[in-house]
């Protein structure tokens, strides 16, 4: 059984009905980190709003595969018309940015999440999980010792905070009670459930397929049903901010 559990919904920022639905899955539900899209039209307002709520960890969420970039000019992962190459344009479904590049681009959207929250992110993830793909690992792990940060991890890569590993596998179908208990009664100490709750707008609809079920993700998070098994199973929830360094 999980003892400790970190609940991160990822994609803040990205619409304005997200955003929301983001604060409410924290605020009347188990969420208790999310991270925050840089290069979104509503990543100000998602960083403002989550000051209200102090017991939110928001981190950033770097972006490589959707929007335009925070800095121009980078050819190995723009298009013509200078926006994110979409995974499906590239030869084998991934991105692979010239670390250069990388490093500017992910250093300009951490640097924009401290100038408008007034302090570091939580933690660093990314969209798409393009920070641990072996070929951009470097630039991430060089980007977390320079602020001092935690980092995402499907297996141990980093040294300097308590390993929690991400489980990141909730899709369509797995919105349910039954596989969300499931998770947390086959694994042993402190895990990170990745999700995405969200109330639905159009731009939300229009950026991606995953869409619908973030709405049943919303339900299942803020349910009693859920709340009363975090209590019953002595399940502390916590955020990346709780994780010291060793």
């Amino acid at each position: 059984m999980i003892q400790k559990l970190i609940v991160n919904a990822d994609d803040f920022g990205m619409t304005q009905a997200n955003t929301i639905g983001i604060l409410v899955a924290h605020n009347q539900g188990i969420v208790t980190s999310t991270t925050c899209m840089m290069n979104m039209p509503y990543a100000s307002f998602a960083l403002e709003q989550a000051k209200n709520f102090p017991n939110l960890g928001v981190g950033i969420h770097l972006v490589l595969t959707v929007g335009r970039p925070l800095i121009d000019g980078a050819k190995s992962y723009t298009t013509a018309t200078g926006d994110f190459i979409r995974p499906k344009d590239y030869p084998d479904g991934q991105p692979h940015a010239n670390p250069d590049e990388l490093y500017k681009e992910w250093k300009a959207q951490i640097e924009k999440f401290i100038e408008i929250a007034h302090c570091k992110p939580t933690h660093i993830d990314s969209h798409h999980h393009v920070h641990l793909l072996p070929w951009h690992m470097d630039i991430t792990k060089k980007l977390a010792k320079e602020y001092n940060l935690p980092i995402r991890q499907r297996e141990q890569i980093i040294e300097d905070y308590p390993y929690v590993p991400v489980y990141d596998q909730m899709y369509n179908e797995d919105v349910n009670y039954e596989f969300f208990t499931q998770v947390l009664t086959s694994k042993e100490g402190a895990l990170e459930f990745m999700c995405h709750p969200a109330y639905l707008d159009q731009r939300l609809y229009d950026m991606t397929s995953y869409s619908i079920p973030r709405m049943k993700e919303l339900e299942l998070l803020t349910s009693d049903k859920v709340k009363q098994f975090i209590h019953d199973h002595h399940i502390q929830l916590i955020n990346y901010s709780d994780l010291h360094q060793s």
